[in-house]
């Protein structure tokens, strides 16, 4: 692969977490990888020559302000994560779409919404001295909690002084109802206990949009088998680790014999 010689270490993990995570802006780019937005306009628009990555804006409405550009993976950088995976690019599960159909498919906010909150969550966290060695998206999580449940996003949070904390997100946008939601606390019952996360240290979060969503979610989940916090946020609300240490302090340490045969 020609272009291979030309990409640093950190291109071929942009083409990663592009790979995992479908779609990301700029500035959720920028947390990740660039310690400037010039410098991250840059180079994400020198993968975009080389066709590691493309790029589109989508339209946003009137008086939302202008629309960042948001980077998905092209051909040559599904070259490079198949590389780096040591696979063939056939067996990489991944096939290009147009711009413009990310642009206009109906989870593209669900899906910025939900790396909105993780990068903004790696960034404070590395600011506080600690790091976050794993983030998956759909992707990553469906294998480790082997299908049964799917959360959007697991991170591996580590502070210092702390034992590392087990992050399953969900983004709720005011879309789903309470039987979906118990559902998925008894599929979280049913996974955890089988997957190779330590439970007394495994926080699921369902963070929504709003306070009356929060409290009318957190009434229904109390009723399932498993412990699950429910928090409101928004995209430029507050901070996603203030809400994450929230949360993790309001549910009680879970019993290592908790389990759910269902």
């Amino acid at each position: 692969m020609r272009v291979a010689g030309r990409l640093t270490d950190r291109d071929r993990q942009i083409a990663e977490d592009c790979f995992e995570h479908r779609v990301l802006t700029t500035e959720q780019l920028r947390r990740l990888h660039f310690t400037t937005e010039q410098v991250a306009r840059r180079r994400l628009g020198k993968l975009r020559q080389l066709r590691v990555l493309d790029s589109f804006r989508p339209v946003f409405q009137l008086g939302e302000g202008s629309s960042p550009n948001h980077w998905i993976l092209d051909t040559t950088g599904a070259a490079v994560v198949a590389a780096v995976r040591g696979l063939e690019r056939d067996r990489l599960p991944w096939t290009r779409q147009p711009p413009e159909t990310v642009a206009n498919s109906a989870t593209l906010d669900h899906r910025r919404d939900t790396n909105e909150f993780a990068t903004q969550l790696i960034e404070a966290v590395r600011a506080a001295g600690g790091t976050v060695p794993t983030w998956h998206g759909e992707r990553g999580a469906r294998e480790l909690l082997g299908g049964i449940v799917i959360p959007d996003s697991y991170l591996m949070v580590e502070q210092p002084g702390t034992p590392p904390l087990h992050l399953l997100l969900e983004i709720d946008r005011g879309t789903e109802d309470r039987r979906r939601l118990l559902t998925k606390a008894r599929r979280y019952a049913k996974a955890i206990p089988r997957s190779a996360l330590p439970r007394a240290n495994v926080l699921v979060l369902v963070v929504v949009p709003s306070a009356r969503r929060a409290r009318t979610a957190a009434a229904t989940l109390a009723r399932g088998p498993w412990p699950v916090a429910v928090e409101p946020w928004t995209p430029g609300g507050a901070p996603p680790l203030g809400i994450v240490q929230r949360a993790r302090c309001s549910l009680p340490d879970l019993d290592p014999a908790v389990t759910n045969s269902s």
